[in-house]
This record gives C-alpha cells, structure tokens and sequence, in this order.
C-alpha cells in the first residue's frame, strides 16, 4: 500500500521537469531571461508554458509576441539562480549571469549562446490559469549544440546534461544519467 499524500503535497510527486530558461526582449532592447519548470507539448509545433502575469517575461511575450526556451545543461546550474531573481524591468538577466546571446533565424529575440539548445517562438495565444496565463507559441525554428541529436534525430537529454527542477523553488536539480528502452 502506498503513503497518502496530501492535496497540498502531491504536486511534489511529479518533481523532474526540465529547467529552461525563457529569453525576451524588453521595450527598451535589454535581453530579459526567466527560469521556468515545465512545458507543454501540444503538437509537433504547438507548446505552451505557464508564466505569471506579472513578469516582465509575461508583458514582453504580449508586447512583442516572440520568445525563446533556452535549455540550459549542468554546466550553467550556478548561473540559473540569476533567472529567478527579481530584477527592475529593462536589466537584462543573461548580462547580469555573465552569458552572451546569439541572432535568432525567425524572432528577434536572441538565444543564450551558453545553452545547449534552443526554441524560437512566437505567441499564438493564452489562457488565464489563475495568477498565471498558459501561453501557447509556436515553434519555428532550433538550435542546438553538435554532437547531441541521436541517430534518430532525438534530443539526448543525458549527453546535454539537461538540468530537471528536483525541488521547485529551491535551486536543487536531477541530471537523467541512463536510459531505458521499453517493449
């Protein structure tokens, strides 16, 4: 028989989500990054990715309509920190995390040089979830680090050392370290 859970405890039981970190552009060009838990994959092209409605993360997405998920890997565990914190609006976090940025193909928005992959989006639309709005983007375009796309053509989150949030909000993470293939 398994432990009982309380209502308030029990979203602790789905624990690893991947970490990324979510690139904007300010009105007043600044880069602004935001560390984010979890998303959502609605279709091949379609995510979502609950974002509280008083970040600056969330009114540049509703200004600009653009925006960038940047997986970070482990190497970075000590800069994501700087993406939680609650800055003025127009200071950019990837400066303050000593990190650069690179010219995205379709959206304004640059992507975090330093990670090691990337999504370009662009607002499709948005649901009020609460204190939150689920905002759906559509993806166009990726980058990624060489040497991580399997033969498949899959993301290989054990060889990127993709960071997943272990204890929301503390700063503690789990690193995937094998595979395993079912029937």
């Amino acid at each position: 028989m398994k432990e009982k859970i309380p209502a308030a405890g029990a979203m602790r039981l789905i624990a690893t989500r991947p970490t990324m970190i979510i690139t904007t552009l300010h009105e007043n060009g600044a880069v602004n990054g935001g560390a984010f838990g979890a998303y959502t994959n609605l279709s091949p092209s379609l995510l979502g990715v609950a974002i509280g409605t008083g970040s600056d993360t969330y009114k540049n997405i509703l200004r600009s309509k653009e925006f960038v998920i940047n997986v970070p890997s482990a190497d970075l565990v000590d800069s994501i920190s700087i993406f939680g914190t609650n800055m003025p609006p127009g200071v950019s976090e990837v400066e303050e995390a000593g990190l650069t940025t690179s010219p995205s193909d379709r959206v304004a928005v640059p992507y975090i040089e330093e990670c090691v992959a990337a999504v370009e989006c662009r607002y499709e639309k948005e649901i009020e979830v609460g204190y939150h709005s689920f905002v759906v983007g559509q993806v166009l375009a990726g980058h990624c680090k060489p040497g991580l796309m399997d033969e498949q053509g899959y993301f290989d989150t054990v060889k990127a050392r993709v960071l997943h949030g272990g204890k929301y909000p503390l700063p503690i993470y789990t690193l995937f370290g094998s595979t395993i293939e079912g029937k």
